[in-house]
């Protein structure tokens, strides 16, 4: 799963990184501890045209009564994406890359023992592509539209492995097109990121000063063993 994660990379930083044609949002403020209900960055392709925007974290179906209600996941399995009732209609069509410059994920040590978390990240300080899918709802009585997405996970890789059993997928840079293109070939893709091999990531134990979403700051990178 992914439930927290780090933003910090500044609009102009994610255009040239991922190669973005149109910023379609005001600059959001850095954050070492993203919660689910944020606005986060997200790259769309809108036909020919790569796009800089944002969208809700927090995935809210057609079938919603409000923003922010029960039923509304920040992660969609990779394993059954495109064959779920809520998901299988933006992976075919609408998928997006989430920019991220890290993620947290708990290891757990054993009953009575608390769980230690951990900053992850690529070890050039790269910003990683989490793969993502967004939906759009519309509000019945005000008709106000809310963009939201979800990350897509996979079962633990690599490095992950020693921390948690499910991680964010990340997409290395030649996927990138294939993962934003509208086409048919969404079950060959599915297959191909399927076979990924471990994404390269260094795991740093820190403080449990990141399990409160309140704290958000550089001091949650230190690193830190929990007692």
């Amino acid at each position: 799963m992914c439930g927290r994660y780090q933003s910090v990379s500044s609009p102009a930083t994610l255009v040239d990184h991922f190669g973005v044609a149109e910023v379609r949002t005001e600059p959001l403020r850095e954050r070492f501890n993203v919660a689910p209900s944020t606005d986060v960055y997200a790259i769309i392709d809108h036909g020919d045209v790569r796009a800089l925007g944002t969208l809700r974290w927090g995935f809210v179906p057609r079938w919603a009564k409000r923003v922010g209600g029960t039923g509304q996941p920040v992660n969609a399995r990779l394993e059954t994406v495109a064959t779920s009732r809520m998901f299988a209609s933006s992976f075919a069509r609408r998928r997006c890359l989430l920019p991220a410059d890290g993620f947290y994920e708990w290891r757990d040590r054993g009953k009575g023992r608390a769980k230690q978390p951990y900053h992850l990240a690529d070890p050039q300080g790269t910003p990683l592509a989490f793969a993502g899918i967004w939906t759009t709802w519309r509000d019945p009585e005000s008709d106000e539209v809310t963009h939201s997405t979800a990350i897509v996970t996979t079962e633990a890789r690599g490095t992950m492995t020693e921390i948690h059993h499910r991680m964010p997928v990340i997409l290395p840079t030649t996927l990138w097109a294939n993962w934003l293109t509208t086409s048919d070939d969404a079950p060959h893709l599915l297959d191909t990121v399927t076979a990924l091999g471990p994404p390269r990531l260094t795991a740093t134990p820190v403080t449990t000063r990141v399990n409160n979403v309140r704290n958000d700051g550089p001091e949650l990178l230190e690193p830190g063993e929990v007692d």
